[in-house]
């Protein structure tokens, strides 16, 4: 084959190519739009209160006076901690969580604590508290 032949073989095969491949490939625009399901949970760690006072995240929680120095309740209490400022917890007990005078009670560490609810006149108002666990 010379050079001739094979431009002419070549030639309209590189056009047909070209003129057929969109055709297949169409714009994109029939995808099929699937949507993920996204947590509405906040992974955040709450370190400031919005002016609503509603808040969902992970805050640092423990008793009031063991572990925070909170000196507003006598006895042992749960509270969160968020910035410098300690927040009693109404909704939720500190015994509702275990002893707290266990290894990893409230009375004898910190603990983290996945939160939802409002803060309301210097108490944090309880709609759902998750102690997070211990990797095993």
């Amino acid at each position: 084959m010379n050079a001739s032949n094979i431009k002419i073989i070549v030639l309209p095969l590189i056009i047909s190519i070209l003129v057929i491949t969109p055709i297949f490939a169409s714009c994109g625009s029939c995808q099929v739009q699937s949507k993920a399901n996204i947590s509405k949970k906040s992974s955040a760690f709450i370190t400031t209160i919005p002016k609503s006072g509603d808040i969902e995240g992970f805050v640092i929680s423990s008793c009031g006076m063991c572990g925070f120095g909170y000196k507003k309740i006598r006895g042992c209490s749960l509270t969160i901690k968020i910035g410098d400022i300690v927040y009693p917890v109404e909704g939720t007990k500190i015994h509702n969580h275990g002893d707290p005078h266990s290894k990893e009670g409230f009375c004898n560490a910190l603990r983290v604590a996945y939160v939802s609810g409002k803060i309301k006149d210097d108490k944090f108002y309880s709609n759902s508290f998750t102690l997070m666990e211990s990797p095993k």
